[in-house]
């Protein structure tokens, strides 16, 4: 069983982060940190679609992603002020 605990500190640190950019709306902040996780990572969980006018949607993916994975990832962007 996964650490009940984890849950306060991805939302601790979701909210740090956020309070550093408080103008960007939370699914952009969500959709922000998905992309900066997945660049960073070989481009895990990253879905590009193409649609029929040749636009191309990307969304992301990481249903699997292990939550220790992610809350190290948040620490460093915390620190680092960067997403």
């Amino acid at each position: 069983m996964r650490d009940p605990k984890r849950i306060d500190t991805i939302l601790e640190l979701i909210n740090e982060i956020w309070l550093q950019d408080p103008d960007m709306r939370f699914n952009q902040l969500i959709y922000s940190l998905q992309n900066s996780y997945s660049y960073k990572n070989n481009e895990i969980g990253r879905i590009n679609e193409v649609e029929s006018d040749g636009f191309t949607r990307t969304g992301f993916d990481l249903f699997n992603l292990e939550d220790d994975s992610f809350i190290e990832y948040l620490e460093k962007v915390k620190i680092s002020g960067n997403i």
